[in-house]
């Protein structure tokens, strides 16, 4: 299928980098002859908006439209949940070009950086049909929509690193020399020395228990989050899964040495403070204090938190070759 591409271009992405690399990308699009349209982003939130009017008001059936995010991990979020809001029978297919901060998604399915967008564009103009992914799904309350994420959701220690790194003025700096995901481990220094535990629950068919002191707890579709970091090792974007990984807090030195075992090591699963477990079936999580949490790099404050999760899938146009690996 020769596939009709609508961008859907976050053009503040990387600190504008981004989209001075999307018009190169535009130009050599534009000269091999491929089928493209190009949406705007005009402001926060716009990339949800223009996904949901696009995949509204094209024909609910099979069709060659294939809608492209190009921006970071935000935007691809964004864009996801205003496809799949749009409740199509024949959802239309998500391509991604990353050129954010983290780019966390990009990691986890073996996908080219901007930088190497030559490479990746060819990738994608290769590809002939959507492969379904793994995604997840959370609602915060009972009484609030549900909404999706390809990369995790996380309490504690991981939202308030990210939260600090969104707030920084380091991040637009090292974003412009595309260094961004540094900002992130910036960032963890600094909230190391804050970091304290929380009683936290988590309750399902596949492990119901209690934790008196947590201080990062995350649900992850694979096993990348804050630019790179190896959270969960083996997670994959293909197993009809999620995968929960929770460190609990005993004393500053530990949280350390937690550290160090996930950016460098990625054996945290054989410390004593970190529990794991692979998620089948739906469950809730339930944090009865004020914490900083993170959906795909977004940040979300909160007095408590009880939220539903369960599993989805979602066809994305990725290369073959790549997703057997993942």
């Amino acid at each position: 299928m020769r596939a009709h591409f609508y961008a859907i271009v976050n053009q503040h992405a990387g600190n504008y980098r981004g989209y001075k690399i999307w018009q190169q990308i535009q130009e050599h699009m534009i000269g091999m002859n491929v089928r493209l349209s190009v949406l705007l982003s005009a402001y926060p939130g716009a990339p949800e908006d223009l996904a949901y009017d696009l995949a509204s008001s094209l024909p609910d059936k099979e069709s060659d439209v294939v809608v492209l995010a190009f921006g970071g991990d935000g935007t691809l979020h964004e864009v996801l949940n205003g496809l799949i809001e749009a409740k199509r029978q024949y959802p239309l297919p998500l391509a991604y070009i990353p050129t954010g901060s983290g780019n966390d998604f990009a990691r986890g399915a073996g996908l080219k950086s901007a930088s190497h967008w030559k490479q990746g564009l060819s990738d994608l103009l290769r590809t002939t049909h959507s492969q379904p992914i793994n995604i997840g799904s959370y609602q915060l309350q009972d009484n609030q929509p549900k909404r999706f994420f390809m990369n995790s959701f996380g309490i504690g220690f991981d939202g308030s690193v990210l939260k600090r790194a969104n707030q920084s003025s380091y991040k637009n700096l090292l974003n412009h020399i595309g260094l961004g995901a540094i900002s992130y481990l910036i960032a963890a220094v600094f909230t190391i020395f804050k970091t304290k535990g929380f009683p936290a629950k988590i309750q399902g068919l596949d492990l119901t228990k209690s934790y008196a002191k947590a201080y990062l707890m995350i649900v992850t579709n694979h096993p990348y989050f804050g630019g790179g970091i190896k959270v969960a090792p083996d997670a994959k974007l293909h197993e009809n899964n999620l995968k929960f990984v929770l460190f609990q807090r005993h004393h500053l030195f530990q949280i350390i040495i937690d550290m160090l075992a996930i950016i460098f090591g990625g054996f945290q699963y054989h410390m004593k403070a970190v529990d794991n477990a692979l998620l089948t079936h739906d469950f809730t999580i339930e944090v009865n204090s004020r914490q900083t949490a993170q959906v795909d790099g977004k940040s979300i404050d909160q007095e408590n938190y009880q939220v539903h999760f369960s599993r989805s899938s979602y066809p994305f146009w990725l290369p073959e070759t790549i997703n057997k690996k993942r």
